[in-house]
């Protein structure tokens, strides 16, 4: 978390989100997506020190809805908080993690 002090009175939170592939290509599209949606979490969330965004594209699974995985895990002073959604498209999973 980046803390930037204006004004030395406001004090404005930036989340540091790390985001993780396998066997999916992270393109600026998707890394702007993520950043996106997920640092919408800190407006409800205000102790949040670790934001952590797994994404992948699973292959063997059978059902062509479930191939897409987006997993976040936030760690907070006392809390760790995980998600997982598989959907048809990456964004739809991230979507659902979040939501």
């Amino acid at each position: 978390m980046v803390i930037i002090i204006k004004n030395s009175l406001e004090v404005a939170m930036a989340l540091k989100i790390d985001i993780y592939t396998k066997d999916l290509e992270l393109t600026s599209p998707i890394r702007d997506y993520v950043n996106k949606k997920v640092g919408r979490l800190e407006r409800f969330l205000n102790e949040i020190d670790e934001c952590r965004v797994d994404l992948a594209h699973a292959k063997s699974a059978r059902n062509l809805a479930d191939r897409n995985i987006a997993q976040v895990t936030i760690r907070g002073k006392g809390f760790i908080l995980r998600a997982e959604e598989r959907a048809e498209t990456i964004q739809s999973a991230i979507d659902a993690t979040v939501d």
